[in-house]
């Protein structure tokens, strides 16, 4: 089983590296920069393409660099442990995998928070933006509530197991199968703090920018990190609760029709698929709805109006390309002029 475990690693660290010198090109760049302006809802301004598509870039293959780092780390505690026998436990390398990635993501946004600012005007908000401006009541109340879900469930088959219905339990090894799940639940534990705290330390520190349109890509930037970062400790939690059930189906020796541990081994066996359901569906919802685009509502209510009205025209353009008359602006334009200052209202321009 390790030399299956390594050769699929060694597989899957090639093809990141293929992707990795694949997204380098300028072909690759740029149609990476079209679709997150569209998912965001952002135009692309002319004057910050070059600009845009490096930090594109640079997103790209932190994200990778961090899922390979992940990959790494997950397999090596696999095979150490001895986790591979049991093919649930790789759910254990994509944990990994995620984190790493968005460690990397958190670290390349730190780097343009942190990065020196020169002595130019920029912009200033009058309040400064929290993390509900970005991230989603139902994101971070979804990462949450499976935390919690996942503990409620390990605290009740610890008890089952206790209790040990018809010795059902009898021929398991009761360690080797709760301590994949216990780890990952602690982890989840130790990440919902970590997360909190890294969110902040974030928030703490503005976005220098000359223009809107700079501020308004930036706040996309920053609102895809932290949905991210919020929905790890959801994500580990999930695979904990998949990880224990699963273990504990495949574990179980077939009871007697109708008997307590025939149910008990129906539910694990279901609970496990449902969960990894839930999660893959939740992921993929939170990349398609309105998630992405809660930073424009909540800081650029305007532009998100124009969003709206424009994706409910037949025929408009996207985002990407040119919303409203030329390109380049944030909100659209209006009789051929530039304007990259949605909401301008509510924000000041203040020396550096």
């Amino acid at each position: 089983m390790d030399a299956v475990v390594v050769i699929l690693a060694t597989l899957a660290l090639a093809g990141f590296g293929i992707r990795l010198v694949y997204s380098a090109r300028a072909v690759p760049r740029r149609r990476m920069l079209h679709a997150y302006s569209r998912q965001v809802g952002l135009a692309l301004a002319p004057e910050i393409v070059a600009e845009l598509s490096t930090r594109i870039y640079r997103r790209e293959r932190a994200g990778i660099v961090g899922s390979m780092v992940g990959l790494f780390v997950g397999v090596t505690a696999l095979v150490v442990t001895d986790g591979n026998e049991n093919p649930w436990n790789g759910l254990l390398v994509v944990v990994a995998m995620t984190v790493g990635s968005t460690v990397a993501l958190i670290g390349d946004d730190s780097r343009s928070a942190f990065a020196p600012v020169a002595e130019t005007p920029r912009l200033a908000r009058n309040i400064s933006p929290g993390l509900a401006d970005y991230v989603t009541p139902l994101d971070r109340t979804f990462s949450l509530g499976l935390l919690g879900l996942a503990t409620l469930g390990y605290i009740a088959v610890l008890g089952v197991i206790a209790i040990n219905p018809e010795r059902a339990f009898d021929d398991v090894s009761v360690r080797t199968i709760l301590w994949p799940a216990g780890l990952l639940l602690a982890l989840a534990t130790a990440a919902s703090l970590t997360t909190w705290a890294a969110a902040n330390a974030l928030l703490a520190h503005g976005q220098p920018a000359a223009t809107y349109t700079q501020l308004a890509w930036s706040d996309a930037f920053r609102s895809t990190t932290l949905r991210s970062l919020v929905g790890i400790p959801g994500i580990i939690a999930a695979v904990s609760s998949c990880v224990l059930f699963l273990s504990l189906s495949e574990a179980m020796t077939l009871p007697v029709p109708g008997s307590i541990g025939e149910i008990l081994v129906g539910s694990f066996t279901i609970m496990g698929p449902v969960l990894v359901v839930v999660l893959v569906s939740w992921s993929v919802t939170s990349l398609r709805n309105r998630s992405t685009t809660h930073f424009l509502r909540r800081l650029w209510p305007e532009t998100a109006l124009e969003l709206d009205r424009r994706r409910r025209t037949p025929g408009a353009a996207d985002p990407g390309g040119h919303p409203g008359g030329q390109p380049g602006d944030p909100g659209g334009q209006k009789d051929g002029q530039p304007d990259d200052r949605p909401d301008q209202d509510s924000r000041t321009k203040t020396p550096a």
